[in-house]
């Protein structure tokens, strides 16, 4: 990295609530807003990484025709159901996934949600790569905010900017249990299946969420030209 570049990292506190369970959709929430108002304020970005409940997610985009079960079923099998100010439609967080939140303020040189999107998708992208699974951008109409294995989406990509500031972000299906997807329309998308890390390296175990959450921190900083801090 040369002096140029060096100058230009800012720190970014990394925030893994890996070791500390399952964190609900409404406590992850939280976390975020908090962090949004301090950088607004001037204070450090943020890097949550996390593990949710069950949950499905509406995005600004849906309308509730894409979730395929009752509410009544999905409290019945534990899976929350919120809506959310972030990009796209449904989607499924839950057990095995690994959840990145990056709450950084784009001003002055990086204020284009279409390249802020496409440096996330990167990350993921290097992350997959990391072990030995080739994902990539989809061509697709439709595809657009997801990293692909094939013709399965391996993550999901769904932002919210206020001032420049980001708030939610992306989800990796490492050994997620894929059967949930079933119960939507995952990101209005009905002509591509789900996958993961697990299903992707089998009969190999897929890797652990936290060395995964590694992987993705040092990629992320890559891309991003972040300094990491814990």
């Amino acid at each position: 990295m040369d002096r140029a570049r060096v100058a230009l990292t800012r720190p970014v506190d990394v925030v893994s609530l890996l070791s500390e369970g399952r964190v609900s959709y409404d406590a992850a929430l939280r976390l975020q807003h908090d962090a949004a108002a301090r950088v607004k304020t001037g204070g450090r970005e943020s890097l949550f990484l996390l593990e949710h409940e069950a949950v499905i997610t509406i995005g600004r985009n849906a309308g509730r025709g894409d979730l395929l079960v009752s509410e009544e079923l999905l409290a019945s099998q534990g899976v929350a159901l919120r809506t959310s100010d972030r990009g796209g439609k449904l989607t499924y967080h839950g057990p095995g996934q690994l959840v990145a939140y990056p709450v950084l303020d784009l001003a002055p040189d990086r204020t284009d949600v279409k390249r802020y999107v496409r440096d996330l998708e990167e990350t993921l992208i290097r992350t997959a790569a990391d072990f030995g699974v080739a994902a990539s951008r989809s061509a697709l109409p439709g595809r657009w905010a997801s990293v692909w294995a094939g013709n399965d989406k391996l993550a999901a990509v769904g932002v919210h900017l206020s001032r420049w500031v980001t708030t939610h972000g992306v989800a990796l299906n490492v050994s997620t249990d894929l059967s949930r997807f079933a119960l939507i329309v995952p990101c209005g998308i009905t002509d591509g299946g789900v996958t993961s890390l697990a299903k992707l390296l089998a009969p190999k175990s897929a890797p652990p969420l936290p060395e995964v959450a590694a992987r993705f921190v040092a990629r992320f900083a890559e891309v991003f030209d972040r300094a990491p801090a814990s």
